[in-house]
């Protein structure tokens, strides 16, 4: 039985993996660069911790292992009132329209900072768009069929992107450190780490508690070595503050995923072109899984409120919305990914999975959702304070003077 059982554990946790390398992965050290390197690995190793424990919360409910919920909303609904399921519908739409717009602006964003395209920018982003969202149309079995290749490729094109970066590593880029600014880079580590709308999924496809956990273990704990080792190559290769272009402080300031500055600081068309098929494998798998994941969602809203099935409906309200914003406001990349774990991450697998916990644990394990409710909910008020313009925190530029091309 043993034998049999570790097939399916190896296949969810690739799938746990894939779900995990999207747009979070590029935007990672960027966002978190102003914090330095020894605060970015340790806030992204606690990021790591709490999200799965939350995946563990979630993967041992046995409503989801028996397959009985019809979704992560009814779920939370039923087990605490239609609060609860109205809070996670919201949450929901914010996580699906949030990730699908930064997979969009981030993907068009690398093509037109790094090639010479024939056409504009919002034409680059519809090109793309109707190429992405017209895969949707084959589900998840086309993802599914195609999955191992795909992360056999992206581990490929992940390892030549490291590799190609250690000569211009520079140790001591990894020393300075600026700990006030982590918090501000919280958000974007959740969006790094997410892979939570699996987990009915995998739950029902297992059928098994420890196993669905095993496999969340594992392909989690391969998405963190990745995260890691993405982040540390990225630190000790570009300069905190420089010359334009190839400064990690640039890349943040004009919301852009890493591997812009860096193919401009390696000046190789082959990096750039690896880095471009590392990029379009992990934000289109990531598009096509969630694509299809939100027209399901919405599958379930229309017919329970508005009374229709309509396919067209559903795929327009899906993919419109973060079309029309991608359009119109190209440079939110990195906007999207906070919005996106700042408030959508927090509520719907952060706050909500440990007020669920709270209820249904006795001693030690209650003492772990408190300290759940509280990370998260910090992270969910910073970002609302930061979004509403009560908090600011930016980076230290006289800091990062001193430490000019280290």
């Amino acid at each position: 039985m043993a034998a049999a059982k570790s097939a399916p554990v190896f296949t969810m946790s690739l799938m746990v993996t894939g779900n995990l390398l999207g747009a979070g992965i590029l935007a990672l050290p960027v966002n978190l660069g102003p914090a330095g390197m020894i605060p970015a690995a340790a806030g992204i190793v606690l990021v790591w911790a709490i999200m799965l424990a939350s995946a563990w919360i979630l993967a041992g409910q046995d409503d989801l292992i028996q397959g009985e919920s019809g979704g992560l909303p009814t779920f939370f609904g039923s087990k605490m009132g239609p609060a609860a399921k109205w809070l996670a519908v919201v949450a929901d739409l914010i996580v699906f329209y949030g990730v699908l717009t930064a997979y969009l602006t981030g993907t068009t964003t690398i093509l037109t900072n790094l090639f010479i395209l024939p056409v504009s920018k919002p034409v680059a982003t519809l090109a793309y768009f109707v190429i992405v969202a017209g895969l949707t149309g084959f589900g998840m079995s086309l993802l599914r069929r195609c999955n191992t290749a795909i992360l056999l490729c992206m581990g490929l094109t992940f390892s030549a992107l490291v590799v190609m970066t250690l000569g211009h590593v520079e140790p001591a880029r990894a020393l300075p450190m600026r700990w006030g600014f982590l918090p501000a880079a919280m958000p974007v580590a959740l969006t790094a780490f997410l892979f939570h709308n699996l987990i009915p999924t995998l739950c029902r496809e297992m059928g098994d508690r420890a196993a669905a956990r095993r496999a969340i273990l594992y392909g989690s704990l391969i998405g963190l070595a990745m995260n890691l080792a993405w982040t540390a190559a990225v630190f000790c290769s570009l300069p905190m503050e420089g010359p334009e272009s190839t400064s990690l402080l640039w890349a943040y300031k004009a919301n852009l995923p890493a591997t812009v500055p860096l193919s401009l600081l390696l000046n190789s068309k082959t990096f750039t072109d690896i880095g471009l098929v590392f990029a379009i494998l992990s934000m289109s798998a990531a598009f096509l899984a969630n694509g299809t994941a939100l027209q399901d969602f919405l599958l379930d809203l229309t017919s329970t409120y508005l009374h229709t099935r309509s396919k067209v409906l559903i795929w327009v309200l899906a993919f419109l919305p973060p079309l029309l914003v991608s359009i119109f406001y190209p440079g939110i990349f990195l906007v999207a990914m906070n919005v996106v774990g700042g408030v959508g991450i927090c509520l719907l697998f952060g706050v909500l999975p440990s007020v669920l916990l709270l209820r249904q644990a006795r001693g030690a394990k209650r003492l772990l959702a408190v300290v759940l409710l509280g990370l998260f909910g910090a992270v969910l008020v910073f970002e609302v304070a930061q979004q509403l313009g009560l908090t600011h925190i930016s980076p230290d530029l006289k800091y990062w003077a001193q430490y000019t091309g280290v």
